[in-house]
């Protein structure tokens, strides 16, 4: 319930079933759906703006120059913190955490030309991969939660921008109010007392009486000014509400690409490396299965080998005979030439037989012819 007041002192203002404006995307949409509150008025608030208008005295100079300040203060006020918290928003520090994941991420991704080598390099073993990932994979971990801490703080942010939107369109419609009331008690003024006057200071013409509605006059002219200076306050709130929304969408929009980043991005990251560890694996396993395979290949290669040269050395050795024609004919010549030396041999025996035969005759005639001789002597 909006208490308005003619003191000019701020007084807390609570929000009893405020008129909720609906966030758009078109600012000029949301200015026009703002402006449309005055048309809005609750038949109870209507009923406490009449009732504050007949309060109205445009006699009370107080009254006339301090018209609706309370509402002003509050909404200025306002517009300022609303202003600070705005510019003391620091966006830097998540745009070097998120630089900094890309560039951990790229150090081990599968994907880049430079940032995986070890993928690509067959000396390179699996627990090396394993090393650098792990390295980099703490840094990333370390990085998603500093950026999980800042996307707290936005949709810590976006919850305040709620709260500073509903405040925003409470001292809007404040003001509205002031401004209704007040161009009320204009219209009343300028139709009623004002013409009143007028006539008779006409009719009397005198001093007293034109001063009184020259007095009245100018009060009205600087009411008039009062209310023209609170329609320029709430039209700053008119743009303060869809600058809100606006923040208040860039927050959120960041808070869903600080999730993608340390959700999907880290996620997808990690079932790359996984799938790469595992396309490792394979390639692993694939050349040790090459090389079972080429040994395997060579030994049985050697084994044919070996048993061909078995299988025809063992038709030749069947194929022959027990005994080789060569062997036979050598053996024949060997018979042969045997035969003909031992028949040479043997004639040559008979023959120097005989020849000794004769020497042993006469060897035994000789021996024989001195021992008769000797006999004849004695």
């Amino acid at each position: 319930m909006i208490n308005l007041t003619l003191d000019g002192a701020e007084e807390a203002a609570e929000k009893e079933n405020a008129a909720v404006i609906p966030a758009k995307d078109d600012i000029g949409t949301q200015i026009e759906e703002i402006a449309r509150t005055v048309e809005m008025l609750t038949p109870e608030e209507q009923k406490q703006v009449d009732e504050f208008a007949a309060k109205i005295d445009l006699h009370d100079s107080a009254v006339v120059s301090r018209y609706g300040e309370s509402a002003r203060t509050k909404a200025t006020g306002f517009a300022d913190e609303a202003l600070k918290s705005v510019t003391g928003r620091d966006t830097g520090e998540i745009g070097k955490l998120l630089s900094q994941l890309t560039v951990q991420v790229k150090k081990c991704d599968p994907g880049e030309p430079g940032g995986f080598k070890l993928m690509k390099s067959a000396r390179r073993k699996i627990e090396e991969i394993k090393v650098q990932y792990g390295k980099v994979s703490n840094a990333v971990d370390s990085i998603a939660k500093e950026l999980e801490g800042q996307r707290m703080k936005l949709l810590v942010d976006i919850e305040g921008l709620d709260k500073m939107y509903d405040e925003n369109l409470e001292y809007y419609k404040e003001l509205s109010m002031y401004i209704i009331a007040g161009k009320q008690k204009l219209e009343e003024a300028k139709n009623g007392e004002l013409v009143e006057l007028k006539k008779r200071a006409e009719e009397t013409g005198t001093q007293e009486d034109a001063w009184a509605y020259q007095d009245f006059k100018e009060k009205i002219a600087q009411f008039e000014k009062q209310i023209y200076d609170m329609e320029l306050t709430r039209t700053t709130c008119m743009q303060m509400a869809p600058q809100i929304r606006m923040v208040q969408k860039n927050d959120q929009d960041m808070a869903r690409s600080l999730y993608t980043s340390s959700t999907d991005t880290i996620s997808l990251w990690k079932r790359r490396i996984a799938l790469a560890l595992a396309m490792e694996n394979s390639r692993q396993a694939t050349e040790m299965q090459k090389s079972v395979s080429d040994l395997t290949n060579q030994m049985l290669q050697e084994q044919s080998e070996a048993l061909r040269m078995n299988a025809v050395a063992a038709a030749k050795e069947s194929e022959r005979g027990i005994v080789d024609i060569e062997t036979l004919k050598k053996a024949n010549a060997d018979i042969i030439s045997m035969i003909n030396d031992v028949t040479r041999i043997q004639e040559e025996g008979r023959e120097k037989r005989k020849s000794a035969e004769i020497e042993l005759q006469h060897i035994e005639d000789e021996l024989r012819d001195a021992l008769v001789g000797a006999g004849k002597g004695v």
